[in-house]
């Protein structure tokens, strides 16, 4: 209390002696100022108290007051004298010296203060300045220094203020990039001395502060540098500094954190957004016990997946490789991997949740890699040589029905990201061959009793030039499949037509749900559509000679999707919904040689082909040989539909409950594949 009345006592005195003397000019006025800043410390008996009982900080502030006055008063681009006694007398580089040493306590806090204030508030630019660049460079070297230290604040803001000047223009952080003055010869085995980018440097330092408002900004000015369109800057970032280290090595540490009893539903409910992963020890109890660290992880996962987004292409690149590198192949694949059927659960659960996170193309095409390899030539069948893809397909039909679950919702998740190698890499490099088709003109029945149609034939105008590598030169158009000319309600119809009359529940619960598939499929399909759109993807289906099979084969993904849809009735009512889901994302894909093979009933398919009708087919008539015979079938299926619809709650499961929920799962994903249909077919014709 004592040391601030003096101060206040010193400032009014310091005023009132200001107010008698004579009017003085603006240069006076400021070397009077510094005059006063010297002199304190030529006087020996300040070497024990602390800046606050002086009137340093008034003198300080008055400075960049007669300097903004001064601005103000000339033309634009011009110097006047406080700027020109400022930089010849190098006041900037005296200021650093005596902020350096600290003394008295909390100088340093007040020079950086001073020089924040100079490069924020005065509009005429200074950092080209080699007297003021080069104190600005030793300040910032001296940031970060000493942890926990009583001047982070002040520091993180000097060093955010650089940063954004930097960003305006960004040759300017050339100045801040230390080249070695000596290289070695090219015969020496010494290492090659490394640049200092000190920026960078002092920004790391503070990221890892105890005051998150300083972490937060401090990860601020990260972003800014790793932006900044500046080659050197980015290589040095890079190569020069612990950058992609101690990033990825901060996303281990919050991996390794995180629980290892959560059920894998509460992952879908946690949202987190780096800068805002506050949680309290209270809250993190009351929902389940390790949430905080889950936020934590997704948080610094967000960071990096943010921070890659807008980084310079060598930053994002490179850190995308070091994360892939050092936390996806060392640490998530060994836990992926793992014998442990509820840790591998969790750690496909943990791999989903990060895929929902990660949107920025860099980091999200390393996870696709990590996740399903790079091979680019159609699979061959009991080829798959990618370890981590071939164990979560298998995953996706194992005994366990939570693993089994887990591994669907993971492709669910990758087949919604904005990725192209990934519908390739899982269906459509084994279907651009065409080798599923046989040019028949036979008739196609669709069903015994109900619609024919004619394959026929003609060839198209060749297609333009395609961007993507899924239409290559070598691609060719091949005859227009029936789907373009047999009326849509037919293909629609023969959907409906599959499940019979007397076994649809959803007409006597007044649930029919068309209207709402057709909702949902158009928004489905206009958004994927949205995301295919850049790749530039063929209008007709094509056959690229160089993804020809002499055999044809679906891909293991497909072929096990097929076959899981084959035994719905043998599956509960939860995989059978997971599994129907990523068929419908699968159907929406506007790629025409896809939706030829998947979703095309009169297709002439080759003889070791099966197509989604045929399986659809398969399972409806073993609905109608193993069900069909009760009599009260129908009355079933009405009481399972208001049971899951929770209208009629019952104490007691049906006989073959699990079954009667597979049927109604069966009508209403026939009710979704003609809605897609319908919706693919109108959008076609549109755009024709």
């Amino acid at each position: 209390m004592k040391k601030r009345m003096f101060s206040k006592f010193s400032n009014y005195l310091h005023q009132a002696v200001e107010a008698l003397t004579p009017q003085l000019t603006l240069q006076e006025e400021f070397m009077y100022h510094w005059k006063s800043v010297t002199e304190f410390f030529m006087d020996s008996k300040g070497d024990r108290i602390n800046v606050e009982q002086t009137s340093l900080s008034s003198h300080l502030d008055q400075m960049i007051v007669l300097l903004q006055e001064e601005e103000s008063s000339i033309e634009r681009g011009g110097t006047g004298p406080c700027m020109e006694y400022l930089l010849q007398h190098k006041l900037l580089e005296t200021l650093y010296s005596l902020g350096r040493t600290d003394h008295p306590p909390g100088m340093k806090q007040l020079v950086l203060s001073f020089f924040t204030k100079l490069l924020s508030r005065l509009k005429q630019p200074l950092l080209p300045n080699i007297s003021v660049h080069r104190a600005v460079h030793r300040l910032i070297k001296s940031c970060g220094e000493v942890k926990a230290g009583p001047s982070e604040t002040e520091e993180i803001q000097f060093l955010c203020t650089v940063c954004a000047i930097v960003k305006t223009d960004p040759y300017l952080v050339n100045f801040f990039i230390e080249v070695p003055k000596e290289k070695p010869s090219p015969d020496s085995t010494d290492p090659v001395p490394k640049s200092d980018f000190s920026l960078v440097q002092s920004l790391l330092a503070l990221s890892n502060s105890a005051d998150s408002r300083v972490a937060v900004k401090s990860r601020e000015g990260l972003m800014l540098c790793a932006s900044l369109p500046e080659q050197n800057a980015a290589v040095s970032m890079v190569n020069d500094t612990e950058f992609c280290t101690q990033v990825s090595q901060r996303l281990i540490e919050s991996y390794l954190k995180l629980p290892s009893n959560v059920h894998p539903s509460e992952l879908d409910m946690v949202e987190a957004k780096w800068g805002l992963d506050v949680i309290t020890e209270s809250e993190d109890q009351q929902s389940f016990l390790g949430k905080r660290h889950l936020i934590s992880f997704l948080s610094w996962l967000d960071y990096c997946d943010q921070l890659i987004g807008v980084a310079n292409p060598y930053v994002a690149k490179s850190l995308s490789k070091s994360i892939r590198e050092t936390f996806l192949d060392v640490i998530m694949e060994p836990s992926l991997l793992q014998t442990s059927e509820t840790g591998a659960v969790l750690a496909t659960a943990y791999l989903t949740r990060c895929l929902r996170t990660v949107c920025s193309h860099p980091l999200l095409a390393e996870f696709c890699k990590f996740i399903l390899g790079d091979d680019m030539l159609p699979e061959v069948e009991g080829t798959d040589k990618w370890r981590v893809r071939r164990r979560l397909i298998d995953r996706c039909d194992h005994l366990s029905e939570e693993l089994s679950l887990a591994s669907l919702k993971l492709f669910d998740m990758l087949l919604q990201k904005d990725n192209e190698f990934i519908i390739y890499n899982l269906v459509l490099r084994n279907l651009i061959g065409r080798d599923y088709y046989t040019e028949d003109t036979v008739m196609v029945k669709v069903d015994d009793s109900r619609t024919k149609a004619e394959s026929e034939s003609q060839f198209l105008d060749s297609t333009s030039e395609k961007s993507s590598p899924l239409s290559s030169t070598s691609s060719s158009p091949v005859p227009s499949t029936s789907r373009n000319r047999i009326e849509v309600h037919k293909i629609v119809n023969s959907y409906f037509s599959l499940l019979p009359e007397d076994l649809k529940s959803s007409y006597q619960t007044a649930d029919s749900g068309y209207d709402m598939y057709l909702k949902d499929a158009h928004k489905q399909y206009s958004d994927m559509c949205e995301m295919c759109h850049p790749w530039s993807w063929p209008k007709e289906p094509v056959t690229s000679e160089v993804y020809h099979m002499t055999t044809f084969y679906e891909g293991s993904f497909l072929r096990m999707i097929l076959d899981k849809l084959s035994r719905l009735l043998d599956q509960s009512y939860t995989i059978n919904l997971q599994l129907t889901s990523v068929i419908a994302k699968l159907a929406s894909i506007p790629h025409p040689n896809l939706q030829e093979f998947f979703m095309d009933p009169y297709l002439c398919l080759k003889d070791n082909a099966k197509s989604l009708f045929n399986v659809l087919q398969k399972v409806a008539n073993e609905i109608k040989t193993q069900l069909g015979n009760d009599p009260e079938l129908g009355k079933k299926l009405v009481i399972a539909r208001k049971s899951l619809l929770g209208v009629m709650p019952t104490i007691t499961r049906l006989e073959g409950q699990s079954r009667l929920e597979a049927i109604i799962v069966f009508e209403e994903f026939c009710k979704e594949m003609a809605a897609i249909v319908f919706v693919q077919h109108h959008a076609v014709m549109s755009r024709s």
